[in-house]
């Protein structure tokens, strides 16, 4: 499957890859994400192995896997990313762990081969494919190149987030007077074309698990990646001026991130599972 070149996702990340490299760690309510996902990757991970880092822009979470000790590959939809991305692997003192490098579609991976990894990052694809086949596409094709048993993480967009975000951005009156048709085709089925935001798919919490379902995983949990604090910008990035208070805030995110009543509100979902040893469901 070839890369379009006019694919607005393309144009979206290809833009300024650097925004995406620094997304994580601009501000301390955006390192929370980060945090969350090492809580879980260290939880999930096995002690050693091949890891895919899939869709994963300019890198930052393979740079972090090869520092480790990790065999990582990194694949994105964005050319920009991975040229950005391997100037930041050059000289991040692990390059020799950077097995691969290339820009492609999540939904095709004809370059490994099957039960090649011994986990799968794919934290961005999903709430970038807007159909039902295609999300199950790059489900699939994830669940062809990992070993049996092997830990799958992806992330997702639910689906009040689109609201929440203008709320947040102080966009939300504009929402109402323009984008009315585009909030009610994304809370009735997930995503509208007149979004602001490009291709973007919100889903139920719920949905992930039927969609392992179908392409040969088990679901083994969900959180969202910045717990009881999601959407709480302001007050986040002012604790974290207080040394003690910022490793209780980690603390308690972490403890409730998990919480079922946080999953519907969270900004960002993360997702774990686990390959079967048959592909069948």
């Amino acid at each position: 499957m070839k890369i379009q070149t006019n694919d607005p996702i393309i144009e979206f990340y290809d833009r300024n890859p650097e925004n995406e490299w620094n997304r994580l760690f601009i501000t301390p309510y955006r390192r929370l994400e980060f945090e969350v996902v090492h809580y879980f990757m260290d939880r999930h991970l096995p002690p050693q192995g091949r890891i895919l880092d899939l869709g994963g822009g300019p890198g930052r979470y393979t740079i972090s896997l090869a520092k480790k000790g990790y065999k990582a590959s990194l694949v994105d939809i964005s050319p920009a990313n991975i040229e950005f991305a391997r100037k930041k692997i050059a000289g991040c003192g692990a390059a020799e762990n950077v097995e691969t490098l290339i820009a492609a579609d999540a939904r095709r991976l004809p370059m490994f081969e099957a039960a090649t990894f011994d986990a799968v990052l794919c934290m961005g694809p999903l709430y970038h494919l807007v159909e039902q086949r295609e999300r199950l596409q790059c489900l699939r094709e994830c669940a062809r190149i990992m070993k049996p048993e092997a830990p799958l993480f992806v992330t997702l967009l639910p689906r009040w987030t689109y609201l929440r975000d203008a709320l947040r951005a102080g966009t939300f009156e504009k929402v109402t007077e323009d984008q009315r048709a585009a909030v009610a085709e994304i809370l009735q089925r997930g995503h509208s074309n007149a979004a602001q935001i490009p291709n973007a798919y919100f889903c139920h919490p719920n949905e992930l698990a039927q969609w392992f379902l179908e392409t040969g995983f088990d679901l083994v949990e969900m959180a969202s990646c910045h717990g009881f604090a999601s959407f709480m910008d302001e007050k986040v990035n002012a604790i974290a001026r207080n040394a003690s208070a910022w490793q209780a805030l980690i603390r308690w995110v972490l403890e409730s991130c998990a919480d079922p009543a946080a999953l519907s509100s969270a900004e960002h979902l993360l997702g774990i599972g686990k390959r079967r040893r048959a592909m069948t469901p």
